[in-house]
């Protein structure tokens, strides 16, 4: 599962790009330096609540909408692929479990027939 942080991010990137919203545009309306803008967007920060707040009314969208896993097409996908991979997985062990147990159970049964 995408962690909320990336999912902030990804969404943050999406959103301000879909505005075309420089992130020097973004930073000046809230009071913050691009610096600091481009350390969010690059993980290397967490915006306040005050500050995912500003960033959101600027956005013109809810704060919710900055934390939600299909607000943006990368969330979708990365959410896709995670439930392939979770679903594959499962598969695949459920799968091995059985062939083991097969396995192993005809092997018990040739070592008692003996």
């Amino acid at each position: 599962m995408e962690n909320l942080r990336q999912i902030f991010i990804n969404n943050l990137k999406y959103y301000r790009k879909e505005r075309n919203i420089r992130q020097l545009d973004l930073a000046l309306e809230i009071g913050k330096s691009s610096n600091y803008i481009n350390s969010i967007e690059n993980g290397k920060y967490f915006p306040s609540p005050e500050t995912i707040e500003q960033i959101a009314d600027f956005l013109n969208i809810e704060p919710f909408q900055l934390f939600d896993r299909s607000g943006c097409p990368k969330n979708l996908i990365q959410n896709d692929i995670n439930g392939f991979s979770k679903e594959l997985s499962e598969t695949l062990y459920t799968k091995l479990k059985n062939d083991l147990k097969d396995f192993l159970y005809k092997d018990i049964n040739e070592i008692f027939q003996k």
